[in-house]
């Protein structure tokens, strides 16, 4: 009988709950005998056999690692630092079945592996099972780990429970002042120190911060520049364990290559993990720079600086030219959620550095535009733009004129 048949017979469409368990269980069983496996995990001295999918489908982490353009996508045997066999095996099991063993002697470890590999339910459960193991002799070192690992639910009910049990936390204190001078030492096996880790040595409030590696474009070794391409994965440097994760790729591969220039602005939430698209600029742009003018975030006041870049301004005898923008672009106020133009820089440049320092934006270095087909000279001028005036004014210049360099505040 066709669709429509059924429909008029009225057929209804049925659902099993052991379907997916049945599949489950069906390709861990796989793993097990190591068939289909296609990819090899290399986590300490033990090795993996996986399943590229399986794993793909699990983590937004693996999913950028096999996809996100990076190289490690190509490779059979692929290592994973930062992360103890025992620990990635039982995150790996939990993959694979939808179990996972939580004990008082490895959640801590798990909670960070899991959020590096960011299985968010893994990350969820050990949340759980921390708030059942609180009381008032643990729920200060609870509190402070909660804030080495950014884990902001586990931390607001840790900080309500320390309201609501005060004078008994009050008392567990006075014996944890006995072991205020004691300080955990550090090591390559233990990187986390005991939930009775003193307030005088913990990191401060939301210190756990993060480096990312956005798009750009890679070139295997030896072959030519014709050959590179642009990519779409992201990795992130984290600076409390020391080590570099893929998370979730962009939607649209980008470089600075003068082939690829977009209006389309994405956002990375930190949080979920997840680009979204948001409202285009109102010129294409490549090889920009970007600065947050305003370190405290204001939700009417917010407003992120996009400064003069390179463009494509016209073809000549299959040669293209390009012509340094003047033009700057702020994507303000987020409930409105659109780019406007501002005041225009002095001197037009590409290829500059851009950093924020106490509200202000300062722009050193680029190269300008070239004429007659010359080659851009760099440029030393100096401009800082002040968003309250919307105005641009030229300092000191650099020693040494520079462009596509480095600069970050100390």
């Amino acid at each position: 009988m066709s669709k429509e048949e059924c429909a008029q017979a009225g057929d209804s469409s049925f659902s099993s709950e052991k379907h997916a368990q049945l599949i489950l269980a069906q390709i861990n069983k796989m793993r097990n005998g190591q068939h289909f496996c296609d990819v090899q995990l290399q986590v300490g001295k033990e090795t993996f056999q996986v399943h590229r999918l399986v794993l793909a489908a699990s983590s937004p982490y693996f999913a950028a690692l096999f996809a996100g353009g990076m190289k490690e996508s190509s490779k059979d045997v692929i290592q994973i630092l930062g992360i103890e066999a025992g620990i990635f095996e039982l995150l790996l099991d939990f993959i694979y079945t939808g179990l996972v063993t939580i004990a008082v002697n490895n959640v801590q470890e798990l909670i960070v592996a899991a959020d590096m590999l960011q299985l968010t339910e893994v990350v969820n459960l050990c949340c759980d099972f921390l708030k059942g193991q609180i009381d008032p002799q643990n729920c200060i070192g609870l509190f402070q780990f909660s804030e080495q690992i950014a884990c902001h639910d586990l931390l607001e009910f840790t900080e309500n429970y320390i309201h609501v049990h005060f004078l008994e936390v009050h008392i567990a204190l006075q014996t944890l002042l006995k072991e205020y001078c004691e300080v955990c030492k550090p090591s390559k096996e233990n990187k986390f120190c005991s939930f009775l880790q003193t307030s005088k040595v913990r990191p401060r409030k939301k210190a756990r911060k993060y480096l990312y590696a956005v798009g750009g474009y890679t070139r295997l070794q030896g072959g030519r520049w014709s050959d590179s391409r642009a990519l779409s994965c992201v990795e992130r440097f984290d600076t409390f364990s020391q080590y570099w994760t893929t998370v979730s790729s962009l939607h649209q591969a980008r470089c600075e290559k003068d082939s690829m220039i977009f209006d389309c602005t994405e956002c990375y939430d930190p949080v979920t993990k997840q680009w979204t698209t948001v409202a285009s600029m109102n010129q294409p742009r490549c090889g920009l720079g970007i600065g947050n003018t305003i370190e405290r975030f204001d939700p009417d006041e917010n407003k992120w600086e996009v400064v003069g870049n390179m463009a494509v301004s016209r073809y000549y005898f299959g040669c293209c030219e390009m012509q340094a923008l003047v033009s700057t672009s702020s994507y303000g106020n987020q409930k409105s959620e659109k780019w406007v133009e501002v005041a225009s820089m002095k001197v037009p440049r590409a290829g500059m550095c851009v950093v924020a320092v106490n509200g202000l934006l300062y722009v050193s270095g680029g190269r300008s535009s070239s004429h007659d087909f010359l080659a851009p000279g760099t440029l030393d001028s100096v401009e800082v733009y002040n968003p309250h005036s919307d105005t641009w004014t030229e300092i000191g210049n650099m020693i040494t004129s520079r462009c596509e360099g480095g600069v970050a505040v100390l």
